[in-house]
């Protein structure tokens, strides 16, 4: 618990230098969507969403120690799914196929972030508390089955759908909250929410490490999902909104469907490219984070059997260094966005992610033998750092493209794009291993494929910002 020790200590000293009561007021193009990329409201009246946050203060921090905590539950797992897929695919689901078993993860990741298509316009009518209730509800009933499951068709229905529906529910709402205390800051606060999810990417495979050996399958899953109560209880009793509900907010079925017209409002795209620039994130960045430990058991040639009594144990830590690593990246380069520009520190870390999986994994899969381990943990830190920033810097260049009060509506559409990308790159990544050599040097093809979708994204992100400031990448944007 040391990581949540030093959050706090952060937290604390934020509230003691910034005032619990200070509030920063936007006047500038800075801080608001630049007339390129504004989206009218069609209202006459004006919004109170563009007057005052608080940047700050203890009730600002406590909703941020919430999504914290309900990123740790939600997104911790999301961050943990190559530990699950290295057990199942080597103890249960034994004579399924690699690109079979992607299927299960990739449902999981993909209706995590669809259903937040229901839940965006629910949160702007409504607030995050009653959503965050019913997330964790699903969430724990997906959790205390899944140890329960020995079939294909039951893992997709207790992991893939009930606790893919319960991710939605819990992290849509609890980032959306973040956006009405900060605007100045939301790049530091989103960053520390985030934190959350590499802190759970930490937690959860070192704890399933460590008790597979001592209490089995269904044992592990369910202590898993005791301490999931226990963050959710946190996450819903701290998270709240700020602002009243937009006036004429509805939340009937043909609202709640993804808005096309959002991509397009702005007449320039750059919505509509953003939102490819997730996808295509979403595609790359969920291949390492699955496959990795089963890369480290076929590189190291280790049996079923070790997988599971701890020979195979740094399989695991590799996926716990990789999101420890993402929450120093998460909150420091979250921090520095603020300050260089959001779109800015995406185009750079997406940058990053390139270089690390290009000359640093793809080296260690071709190698005639083995290299050293050194390698493959410099790829680790280096990819950690900077993918983990990836994440947490979506949904605020998102942010910088709509006013407040349409922020679920827009963050919720971009993601139900997005979640296409989770649900088909884990099994085209798991079909690449197949329809390859096979063995370590058989992971090249999915190494190519998302080094090339992170080539694509970093066009994406390049040409939105070039469009609103041009070329000169000293201006923070």
């Amino acid at each position: 618990m040391s990581a949540l020790v030093w959050a706090l200590s952060i937290k604390c000293a934020a509230w003691s230098s910034k005032g619990r009561d200070k509030m920063s007021t936007v006047t500038n193009v800075e801080e608001q969507p630049t007339e390129l990329f504004t989206s009218q409201t069609g209202e006459d009246e004006p919004s109170v969403y563009a007057v005052s946050y608080p940047e700050g203060g203890r009730d600002a921090w406590l909703v941020a120690m919430g999504s914290w905590c309900s990123m740790t539950a939600a997104l911790g797992m999301v961050n943990s799914v190559g530990v699950l897929e290295a057990y199942v695919s080597t103890n249960i689901l034994t004579s399924s196929s690699t690109d079979k078993t992607g299927w299960i993860f990739g449902i999981y990741v993909f209706v995590s972030y669809f259903c937040g298509v229901q839940v965006g316009p629910i949160f702007d009518a409504r607030g995050p508390r009653e959503l965050m209730l019913i997330g964790t509800g699903f969430l724990l009933a997906g959790t205390f089955t899944l140890g329960l499951c020995t079939e294909y068709y039951q893992f997709i229905l207790a992991f893939s759908i009930l606790s893919g529906i319960g991710n939605s529910f819990l992290f849509t709402p609890a980032m959306g909250a973040i956006s009405h205390w900060f605007n100045k800051r939301r790049g530091e606060a989103s960053g520390f929410a985030f934190t959350g999810s590499g802190f759970g990417g930490v937690l959860f495979p070192l704890m399933i490490q460590s008790l597979l050996p001592r209490v089995g399958w269904a044992w592990s899953t369910r202590i898993v999902g005791f301490v999931f109560l226990l963050l959710c209880t946190i996450g819903v009793a701290l998270c709240r909104s700020r602002l009243p509900p937009r006036k004429g907010t509805s939340t009937s079925w043909k609202v709640m469907m993804p808005d096309l017209n959002i991509f397009f409002k702005d007449g320039n795209g750059a919505m509509a490219v953003t939102t490819a620039g997730v996808f295509l994130l979403e595609w790359a960045y969920f291949v390492p984070l699955t496959y990795l430990p089963s890369y480290y058991l076929t590189r190291q040639g280790l049996s079923d059997k070790a997988s599971v009594t701890g020979g195979a144990a740094f399989a695991y830590q590799l996926l716990a260094i990789l999101n420890a690593v993402s929450c120093i990246g998460r909150y420091v380069i979250g921090h520095v966005a603020d300050r260089a520009g959001r779109y800015n520190t995406m185009i750079v870390s997406n940058l990053i992610c390139l270089v690390s999986v290009a000359s640093l994994w793809l080296p260690d899969a071709l190698a005639e033998t083995p290299p050293n381990k050194a390698l493959l943990i410099w790829f680790v830190i280096v990819f950690g750092f900077a993918s983990g920033s990836n994440v947490s810097l979506m949904p605020v260049c998102i942010g910088q493209l709509c006013p407040i009060e349409d922020y679920g509506r827009y963050y919720a559409s971009a993601y139900t794009v997005a979640s296409i990308g989770c649900l088909t790159g884990i099994p085209i990544a798991g079909n690449l291993i197949t329809a390859t050599e096979g063995g370590r040097r058989g992971f090249w093809g999915l190494i190519l494929f998302t080094s090339i979708s992170y080539v694509a994204a970093f066009a994406c992100f390049l040409w939105v910002r070039v469009r609103a400031k041009g070329w000169n990448m000293r201006t923070v944007w």
